[in-house]
């Protein structure tokens, strides 16, 4: 234990803020006060800050042992777990960036991130290690199994001249649509992760808080529900499964004991519409990613009126969140406000020429402070254009334009009003749909395309491509089941379009650009679903996926991520057919049978089968008296 008493005091308030921290020191901290906290569960395994700490050790110093030094960027294709957590940890302990990439993103995307970064080496998770070895080509890798040995102690290795790092230097790296097709490496720095957990008062982020793991690797909601959790002396909870269906996520919370959870908007109005009180367990909820549905608020508001909800607004160029706002007794109604500044950032609504507007107009919000990104990572040309330098009408300092639409009330709430781009929120995840169209313009079949974000009647978006094929198609379908095929080997799941539409030519408009609204106008309206009192299995499950597809009654040959279905809207299926079955059944069984008619038949096999819920629940509720997350 002397190893984490070798640096001078470090205040492990999570109410100070000390804009020269980084994340290895703001850890160590909390290692040194609390080493027999629980600070990982995952599952039945439990790490304790002093073991998660030698895990980060034994990862650093098999970096360096490979050769990676400060400044260096190292990729992490694995799962959310322990494992994942310590991986991070011990990049950033040495001075590294790490660059996390999901196992569940094509194969296409991980090779183009891998170049794009420039990684020195790749940490795999065992499950993820058998299909690395082609991407890691040439390059260390390291199985992240929590066994490599550990040389040197975590608080020894900050020490280390070679690690003496600062708040300024990359934390990690994480990629974004790009509008050129290429994705876009955001750099985040130490001091924007540290700002973000410590010294903010938008969520009660102390020791006692119990913080869920649920968001997908590679989206930034990640890095705010880790380090909340660990730079705090909190306990993170890990949810492994990639795609858990609502039975699964209330059962972690309830078994973990979860107090806090980020939510994307899109699964938020989910939970609302199904199961509200999978939340009950919850203090805090973040409802995050999108613009919220008042409907949906409002519905959870009143089934869990003890529960804390806090809109959080922000781009990944700002560290997770830049506003927040707790949804609370002021609010009576209408769009959700993304509320005020975080600590530590600093807020200005600018018109076209970048000079401060007065509170009550709408313009471009642009974010200064410690949250602000370094850059994008060998693009000066789009970080020259993202990150300017301000100097007109008394506003100064580096700021990131996010290109949304803001106007700042008299109160300093902050009210969101879209895109100034053509950048849309799906499923939680940042899409600009220039480089859906530069992805279709690319394929070899296609001369022309456009590509529009149609809202649903739920408030979600789906994707729409209008394409001009290059040459005569006698059969739409395979030419557009053949074309989404090919978009999916490369494009992250949010890009790939819901629907394809061929057109032979586009409408302009008069000044001779292509008019998407005439375009859009001439979409078939989708047909009238077909009313049975007494349906079949068969005709109930393509009744529920075109309530959630929307558009014509699907074909049944096809699966339904063929027809523009995503995961997310899979949670929705699978709570849809419970409720209109009548009985329970695992998320899985989706995955396994994606069409009508196999998962028709899987589902008449499994008709007898007992419940699984039941039994379930008895688990979780002797798991809650036995496993308790206790402060010590």
């Amino acid at each position: 234990m002397n190893d984490f008493h070798s640096l001078s005091a470090i205040d492990v308030s999570h109410h100070h803020h000390d804009p020269a921290a980084t994340i290895g020191a703001l850890f160590l901290g909390q290692v040194r006060h609390r080493p027999d906290k629980i600070a990982i569960i995952e599952g039945q395994r439990r790490v304790t800050y002093h073991a998660l700490a030698g895990q980060a050790a034994g990862v650093a110093g098999a970096l360096r042992a490979a050769g990676i030094a400060r400044g260096d960027r190292v990729a992490i294709l694995a799962r959310r777990s322990i494992e994942t957590v310590a991986a991070q940890l011990g990049v950033t302990a040495i001075g590294a960036a790490f660059v996390p990439l999901d196992p569940a993103a094509p194969r296409g995307h991980h090779r183009a991130v891998m170049g794009e970064a420039g990684a020195g080496a790749v940490l795999v998770h065992p499950d993820q290690a058998a299909m690395t070895s082609d991407l890691a080509a040439g390059l260390p890798m390291l199985e992240l199994d929590g066994t490599a040995a550990q040389t040197t102690g975590f608080a020894a290795l900050l020490e280390e001249p070679a690690c003496q790092i600062t708040a300024e230097d990359p934390a990690y790296v994480i990629y974004t649509s790009g509008s050129t097709g290429r994705s876009k490496g955001v750099m985040v720095a130490h001091r924007g992760v540290c700002r973000l957990v410590r010294g903010q008062d938008y969520a009660d982020l102390g020791p006692d808080q119990v913080m869920l793991n649920m968001a997908a690797v590679g989206f930034d909601a990640s890095i705010g529900e880790i380090y909340s959790a660990v730079l705090n002396g909190g306990t993170l909870v890990v949810l492994p499964d990639a795609a858990p269906s609502l039975d699964r996520i209330e059962q972690v919370i309830a078994e973990g004991d979860v107090t806090i959870a980020y939510v994307t908007a899109g699964l938020f109005h989910i939970i609302a519409e199904h199961r509200p009180q999978l939340l009950a367990p919850l203090q805090q909820v973040f409802p995050c990613g999108d613009v919220l549905s008042e409907v949906h608020v409002k519905r959870i508001r009143a089934a869990l009126p003890h529960l804390r909800m806090i809109n959080g607004y922000g781009p990944t160029e700002n560290t997770v969140f830049t506003c927040c706002f707790p949804i609370g007794d002021d609010w009576t109604g209408g769009p959700v406000p993304i509320g005020r500044g975080l600590n530590h950032d600093r807020l200005f609504v600018l018109d076209d020429d970048l000079r401060p507007l007065p509170d009550g107009e709408i313009g471009q919000l642009a974010v200064g402070g410690a949250g602000v990104a370094i850059g994008y990572l060998g693009r000066p040309d789009l970080t020259d254009a993202a990150f300017v330098t301000l100097t007109a009408g008394g506003c100064s300092g580096r700021v990131y334009l996010t290109g949304d639409l803001v106007m700042r009330g008299r109160d300093g709430v902050v009210h969101f009003h879209g895109r100034a781009d053509r950048q849309v929120k799906i499923n939680g995840q940042r899409v600009e749909l220039d480089s859906v169209e530069h992805a279709l313009r690319a394929d070899d079949a296609v001369e022309d395309a456009v590509a529009v974000a149609l809202r649903r009647p739920d408030g979600s978006r789906r994707i729409t491509a209008f394409v001009k094929p290059l040459g005569p198609v006698d059969d739409p379908a395979p030419f557009c089941d053949a074309l989404l095929g090919r978009l999916r080997r490369g494009m992250s799941a949010a890009a790939v379009p819901a629907r394809v539409e061929l057109r032979g030519a586009f409408p302009l408009s008069s000044s001779g650009k292509v008019d998407r609204r005439a375009l859009v106008a001439t979409l078939d309206q989708a047909a009238a679903p077909q009313c049975a009192t007494a349906q079949s299995l068969r005709s109930t499950i393509r009744q529920v996926w075109h309530d959630v597809l929307g558009g014509d009654l699907p074909d049944e040959t096809r699966t339904f991520f063929d027809l523009g279905g995503t995961s997310l809207q899979l949670i929705t299926v699978h709570a849809l057919l419970q409720e209109r079955l009548g009985r329970r059944f695992d998320i899985a069984l989706l995955f396994e049978a994606p069409r009508i008619r196999d998962l028709e038949r899987r589902l008449d096999e499994r008709a007898a089968a007992p419940d699984p819920i039941a039994a379930r629940r008895a688990v979780m509720a002797r798991a809650r008296r036995r496993n308790r997350v206790a402060a010590p």
